[in-house]
């Protein structure tokens, strides 16, 4: 973003003038990008993301502190380019003793991004898009408002109907570098006109808004990550297509959703097996009570150590379309074995009365229920 190539470089320049207070820059997310306390960079500021919200100075006093996380006393301005908050200048101190600090340090940063944002302005660009990428994946009527007039100044008209593409680093990287070469990439192909196509990241991911038209996500994902080409490090996940920008935020949510229900490299919501599995989480997610209560029977019949395995044993079995010699083959146990370990688990689920296919999509449903226990459990 714009600040994190000038904002180090802006701390140097303006702490010679504060008395030697400790400054801190911050950016649109509340996160600490520079300051010259080095223990604060990367942390985050509640007061930065009210200044940013309210659009005014966020004065705390040593009283207000614990309202506000991650913050210290002192008082914090929004820091503006044309007109647009790219970020959040702060001072530390006792703001009825540094009315006259802060002021001249909203003035001097201010001043400073305006120069460099007009020096360089391809930065700059990159900032207001970003604005409005947040804007398209948060909408209310007023930031829709706000992201329709940055379109404007940009010259930018989304070509509809549009995807949502997600992009993430396999190694959970996030390294600028690394998304800077992904960026020329698709720009090679073609796929980022500055006109149409709409870029950021968000959450670690780079998220793309592209027009269907003439793009094959699969096929270009394939053939290149097929060479070791620069894909073969990310995974590429997308949403439903896109009609109205009121449409992008839910796209998004489906996108990102699809990055850690399934383990395809290319997961597509317009694929059929792709849209079963989003289907299953979806339902899941709605049925949770439900589907609790068909889990505490298990726990009701079966050692706590001992349900992993027959969980286990029944998606394998389901995921291999019921045919009980795969499914053996790839557990390295007897067909016997499995038979009787998916009987156990069906019947202290009471689904004698089910036929096939329904016995088949509770089960399904509820190990969905139990991957998404794990997931949030392993995050506790």
């Amino acid at each position: 973003m714009l600040l994190q190539p000038l904002a180090r470089e802006m701390v140097e320049a303006v702490s010679g003038l504060v008395e030697g207070r400790t400054i801190n820059l911050m950016d649109t997310k509340g996160i600490i990008v520079a300051s010259s306390d080095p223990d604060r960079v990367g942390s985050f500021h509640q007061g930065a993301m009210e200044a940013v919200r309210t659009g005014k100075m966020v004065n705390i006093t040593k009283e207000q502190v614990p309202a506000y996380s991650g913050a210290r006393e002192g008082c914090n301005m929004p820091l503006r380019v044309n007109g647009t908050i790219i970020g959040v200048v702060g001072i530390r101190g006792n703001p009825s003793e540094i009315q006259a600090l802060a002021h001249l340090l909203e003035v001097y940063a201010a001043k400073y991004f305006q120069l460099e944002a007009m020096a360089s302005p391809r930065l700059a660009e990159s900032e207001l898009r970003g604005r409005v990428l947040r804007a398209l994946l948060a909408p209310t009527d007023r930031v829709m408002a706000d992201a329709k007039v940055l379109m404007d100044s940009l010259g930018l008209r989304l070509e509809f109907p549009l995807l949502v593409m997600v992009f993430s680093d396999r190694a959970g990287a996030a390294q600028s570098d690394r998304q800077e070469q992904l960026l020329n990439f698709l720009a090679a192909q073609g796929w980022l006109r500055p006109e149409r196509e709409l870029w950021g990241t968000v959450d670690d991911r780079l998220v793309l808004l592209c027009g269907c038209a003439d793009h094959s996500a699969a096929a270009l994902y394939h053939r290149d990550a097929g060479q070791d080409g620069m894909l073969a490090d990310y995974r590429l996940c997308i949403g439903d297509v896109c009609h109205t920008e009121r449409d992008i935020a839910a796209a998004y949510q489906q996108a990102a959703a699809l990055e850690t229900i399934s383990t395809r490299a290319v997961s597509d919501l317009r694929d059929p097996s792709t849209r079963c599995d989003y289907l299953l989480y979806s339902a899941a997610i709605r049925d949770a009570d439900f589907l609790e209560d068909l889990y505490a029977r298990l726990l009701d019949a079966f050692r706590e150590s001992e349900l992993p395995l027959l969980l286990q044993t029944a998606e394998c079995y389901y995921r291999h379309g019921r045919s009980v010699t795969q499914a053996a083959a790839e557990l390295f146990i007897h067909k016997n074995t499995l038979q009787y370990r998916v009987r156990r688990l069906l019947e202290a689920l009471e689904l004698e009365r089910c036929g096939p296919f329904q016995e088949e999509f509770l089960v399904r449903l509820l190990l969905e229920h139990y991957k998404r226990k794990q997931s949030r459990m392993a995050l506790e």
